[in-house]
């Protein structure tokens, strides 16, 4: 059903047609929401004429949803950096080949080029400045009443009354391009509510699987915030340590190369539109009490229907903004990419759950007492292979090759910091775990996000903190998705068998270093055996004075 959903979205995006199939939800069912209030008025009230609509552009947006959503002093999410943004704060198209389209004809076709090509920017801003508008009208209506179309509300996801506005005999081509990007726009977000809404059910299989293969305590607690933006997609796993989001997408989407593509221009229009207008976000990733409500692991599940309906809530928030105010809708128009297309997200909901999958994953495996390690600028496989494994305190002979997730033997080696990872259980020294690694990242979540994700949390010092969402020049960026707590082999003590040095962060473990006994096979002439964990890397493993057990 979500499948045809999306289909006929698209389809409508392409032919125009018109369909009836969205009824977004009231925010006021989730115990998270708040009392849902009209977003229009009704079409009969009498409505007053207001000052121009530039004098009131900054206020626009909180008129409509007011009584929806939580007041901006409620927001504390960090998406307000300005930082490299342009002069305009808009986004410039990239230059296209449109043989054969006159962007003042609409006979001659329709092509994005052409919102750079007709100056829409600013021809929109001096319409704001010469018009009027009714009092707490969204700058979508009013646009779309003033030049034909009041027939048309795109004030929120409204599949049935945002349809593609029809080619008048002898319109403005510029009137026609503007009043199509109010309709292009809120068919994307709601190609993304379908997708949110049809991951429900994967989501619900994927908290069974990963509480089977992890197993954590039931009264494993998750933060509410966390598990709000997690739940919003893709768009939750924006990398935080230098990867860009395409490249993230090629790890996570398994699918066909066009979807792969289709996916990864998505992301970047709603990326750019935040860069320019950072303002934006502020829906997508609320915060206000959600920081402070716990859920527990055994009651994820049960909820997760109105976490659903809530991140759905905020896709519907974020429409009625950008229709609201008319900075938010320039940050999507100003781009040109939905001037002659609709663009849609693809048909794919597993990959809309990476991102909660790694939290879930992470919370799971802190719960159990599980920490990640990290060997700095060590790469494990070339360690067993080129020759140094005959120095080492024990073989490695399982890491002769990296398997298609980057694993080998109970390692896993990130590309972006040139090192190694491993998970550590704190209660049971010499459990391995490359098959649970294999398990996970086959499915769930990904090296980057479950260790690089950790690894950059903890280097920017806010490891313990929710989950959170910031831009910047380099884009979005979502901090701390994984929990894991991050520990790195303390390498000062080169050759000398330290019972006080294995981490740099934190004391050692019990047993560490400790005598493994003398009744081992491997003891030679009943030298002791010392034990170390299953994922040690520590500098004791380029030597063979000491004899080392890892399990």
């Amino acid at each position: 059903m979500v499948a045809d959903f999306v289909r006929r979205v698209l389809f409508s995006c392409l032919a125009g047609h018109v369909f009836n199939v969205l009824a977004v939800p009231n925010p006021s069912h989730s115990p998270f929401g708040h009392a849902h209030s009209p977003l229009l008025h009704d079409a009969g009230e009498d409505m007053t004429e207001s000052p121009t609509l530039q004098a009131r552009m900054d206020g626009a947006a909180s008129a409509i949803i007011a009584a929806d959503i939580p007041t901006t002093s409620q927001q504390s999410q960090d998406i307000t950096s300005t930082e490299g943004r342009n002069e305009t704060g808009v986004i410039p198209n990239l230059s296209v080949s449109y043989e054969g389209v006159n962007c003042s004809d609409l006979s001659t076709g329709r092509h994005n080029k052409c919102w750079e090509e007709l100056q829409l920017t600013t021809w929109v801003q001096n319409w704001i400045a010469g018009n009027t508008c009714h009092e707490n009208e969204p700058f979508a209506s009013c646009f779309l009443r003033k030049v034909g179309y009041p027939e048309l509300d795109c004030t929120g996801i409204k599949l049935a009354t945002c349809t593609p506005p029809p080619i008048k005999e002898g319109m403005d081509s510029r009137v026609f391009y503007v009043a199509y990007n109010f309709y292009a726009v809120n068919q994307y977000f709601g190609s993304w509510y379908s997708a949110v809404g049809g991951a429900a059910t994967l989501a619900g299989f994927n908290i069974d699987e990963i509480v089977q293969l992890v197993n954590p305590p039931d009264d494993t607690n998750l933060i509410l915030q966390s598990v709000l933006i997690a739940l919003t997609g893709i768009f939750a796993v924006a990398p935080g340590l230098g990867f860009s989001i395409g490249n993230l997408l090629d790890k996570v989407v398994k699918t066909a190369a066009d979807t792969a593509q289709n996916l990864r221009t998505g992301l970047v229009f709603v990326e750019n539109a935040i860069i320019a207008f950072p303002q934006i976000g502020r829906w997508l990733y609320p915060i206000g009490d959600t920081q402070s409500q716990i859920i527990q692991m055994a009651d994820l599940k049960a909820r997760l229907g109105e976490l659903i309906q809530t991140v759905q809530g905020n896709l519907n928030r974020t429409v009625a903004s950008i229709m609201a105010d008319p900075t938010s809708f320039l940050a999507f128009a100003s781009q040109g990419n939905f001037t002659a297309a609709c663009p849609s997200l693809p048909d794919q909901q597993g990959y809309l759950l990476y991102g909660f999958n790694t939290y879930i994953i992470s919370t799971a495996l802190a719960g159990n007492n599980i920490h990640a390690t990290i060997a700095r600028d060590t790469n494990v496989q070339a360690l067993a292979t080129n020759g140094s494994q005959h120095t080492l305190a024990y073989p490695l002979s399982a890491c002769e090759g990296y398997t298609e997730h980057n694993v080998c033997d109970t390692f896993w080696y990130s590309g972006a910091t040139l090192s190694t990872f491993s998970l550590n259980h704190f209660s049971h020294d010499h459990r391995a775990f490359g098959s649970l690694l294999t398990a996970l990242f086959s499915k769930y979540t990904t090296g980057q996000l479950l260790f690089d994700n950790a690894y950059a949390c903890a280097q920017s010092g806010a490891y313990g903190q929710p989950v959170s969402v910031t831009v910047n020049a380099a884009g979005l960026n979502t901090q701390c998705l994984s929990v894991l707590k991050v520990l790195t082999w303390d390498m000062s003590c080169t050759g000398v068998r330290d019972t006080r040095c294995e981490f740099l962060e934190e004391g050692p473990q019990d047993w560490w270093l400790g005598n493994c006994g003398s009744e081992s096979f491997f003891s030679v002439m009943d030298e002791p055996i010392y034990c170390v964990p299953n994922g040690y890397l520590g500098p004791l493993i380029r030597q063979r004075r000491y004899k080392l057990d890892r399990g």
